[in-house]
């Protein structure tokens, strides 16, 4: 009776890591090779892969009909990191000894026609779903050790080469095989190899006037909020944005794996510089597609920019350049703090608890409301052009500051503006307040207060001023919470124990900053 080849895989859907069973069987009849277990169309190109991989090796295998199957068969399998999984399983129908040391381990990486193990997408997330698995051992390429070498509780043994690991798997004879290919290498400078290293935020002490926008962006980092900035151009609109991550605190532990993963997932993580221990800050360009900023893709869907800014910043500069559509698409990930994207294939999540920020001009040609400036464009022009940002969408944004172009006093005064690590510590310890208060209701930030939550903590006049202006139609329900919500922030900055009047009258001037007329 033939032996049946098993070796164990992970596919990826979303952030969700599955277990796969890789089984290889040969049967008598006309030479083929056939792929079962719903496999996309890069995973059907393996099996030229494996066949030019195997012959690398100097195996020889009589002509038989082999047939692969991925298990469960429902669960859709997407990209090249099957190819290694199926080339230990078609060797291991060969070879008992294999198939023993192969049990217990799950095998990950994209095969040359050479032989060579080359690292994917989704090393990290992958890892981390062969561990909660239960398995004990990861087999990789050895560009991608030192990202899956971030998981601990896990062995990770790297291979550079398919016969690499097949003598890790016992085939002793593969070891004059390995001599050979490690003489033939040529040795590689890490010059020629250099590694990224993300650009440090601007520091809010470079920002001169703006001392409105400065306490929104304060406050918006305390309290986790939404934020759009309108104003002319060169008011300071994009340095402002730049600004926030620099007063954000550094990820915990998990939060740092959570964005690593999703990072990793879209190939955008460098393993050189350890976990993501910072809020990431993503602006798109505004032709940015809709795929693009919420994630889409054939087959399964890949993260897009608003999961790519997970526990981070999503800074839309020129936001009425976006389309239309595009922006609208965040009004439901902005409530629920998670995206997800139904295709053919599979309906995929992914989290994206994003700080959205947004700059725009005040017309296209970005004049009007301007002392000394004069704008060319007509009434219709400048309505259509901020219609650009929807009404719902706006009434998501809990903070919205007109920026002016700072004054010739305040580019040429002496006096030091604050820099940011002294914002940041008020932004921690206001943080720190909030997160003792709301601990019983599992939110750390006062902007993901529950709605049921905040009727209980307003006084009878707070309830009756915030009652007129939702009847005088001024704001709507949502816009009367989220300026509670901003309330408590502010006042978490001032370490008061609840807000104050004053505090309700900034939370709503805030919100409701007039557009140039």
């Amino acid at each position: 009776m033939p032996q049946i080849g098993t070796c164990f895989a992970l596919g990826m859907v979303g952030l969700s890591g599955h277990l796969i069973k890789v089984e290889a069987h040969h049967t008598q009849g006309l030479p083929a090779f056939a792929l079962v277990g719903l496999p996309d169309a890069s995973l059907r190109e393996s099996r030229s892969r494996v066949e030019a991989a195997i012959a690398s090796t100097g195996l020889r295998f009589e002509p038989t009909r082999l047939t692969v199957n991925l298990s469960p068969a429902e669960l859709p399998k997407t990209g090249s990191g099957f190819d290694l999984p199926i080339a230990l399983a078609v060797v291991a129908s060969r070879y008992a000894g294999v198939q023993k040391r192969a049990a217990g381990m799950v095998f990950c990486g994209e095969l040359g026609l050479d032989g060579r193990v080359y690292r994917v997408k989704g090393i990290l997330p992958q890892v981390l779903a062969a561990r909660r698995a239960g398995f004990k051992k990861v087999m990789v390429a050895s560009e991608a050790v030192a990202e899956a070498s971030l998981i601990e509780g896990i062995e990770i043994i790297g291979v550079s080469h398919l016969v690499e690991a097949l003598l890790y798997l016992g085939m002793r004879k593969m070891k004059t095989r390995v001599a050979e290919l490690k003489a033939k290498e040529a040795p590689v400078s890490p010059e020629l190899l250099p590694e990224a290293v993300p650009d440090d935020p601007p520091d809010l002490q470079e920002v001169r006037g703006a001392f409105l926008a400065r306490q929104a962006l304060e406050i918006a980092a305390a309290g986790g909020h939404h934020l759009s900035f309108i104003g002319v151009p060169g008011a300071g609109k994009t340095m402002l944005a730049r600004c926030l991550p620099g007063i954000l605190p550094p990820l915990n532990d998990e939060e740092a794996l959570e964005v690593t993963s999703i990072h990793s997932l879209a190939g955008t993580f460098l393993p050189a510089n350890g976990l993501m221990r910072y809020p990431p800050f993503i602006a798109p360009h505004h032709s940015a597609t809709l795929p693009a900023l919420i994630g889409g893709g054939s087959g399964i869907a890949t993260p897009g920019a608003i999961s790519l800014a997970h526990h981070g910043v999503l800074f839309l500069d020129e936001a009425p350049e976006f389309q239309t559509r595009s922006l609208d698409a965040l009004r439901q990930p902005l409530e629920t703090s998670k995206i997800t994207v139904h295709r053919s294939r599979a309906v995929t999540s992914f989290p994206a608890a994003f700080q959205l920020v947004i700059a725009a001009n005040p017309c296209p040609c970005g004049m009007w409301g301007q002392l000394g400036g004069e704008c060319k464009c007509t009434p219709y022009q400048r309505v259509r052009y901020l219609a650009k940002l929807s009404g719902p969408l706006m009434d998501r944004i809990d903070l919205q500051c007109q920026v002016g172009r700072p004054k010739i006093a305040d580019l040429t005064t002496i006096e030091v503006p604050e820099n940011s690590n002294t914002v940041r510590e008020r932004v921690l310890a206001a943080r720190q307040r909030a997160r003792w208060r709301w601990k019983d209701q599992g939110v750390a930030l006062n902007a993901r207060i529950p709605s049921r939550v905040l009727k209980h903590t307003l006084d009878a006049a707070s309830k009756e001023r915030l009652d007129h202006l939702v009847g005088a139609g001024r704001i709507s329900m949502r816009g009367a919470d989220r300026i509670c919500r901003v309330a408590w922030t502010v006042a978490d900055l001032h370490g008061r124990d609840k807000p104050s009047r004053e505090d309700f009258g900034l939370a709503y001037s805030l919100r409701n900053s007039q557009r140039p007329h």
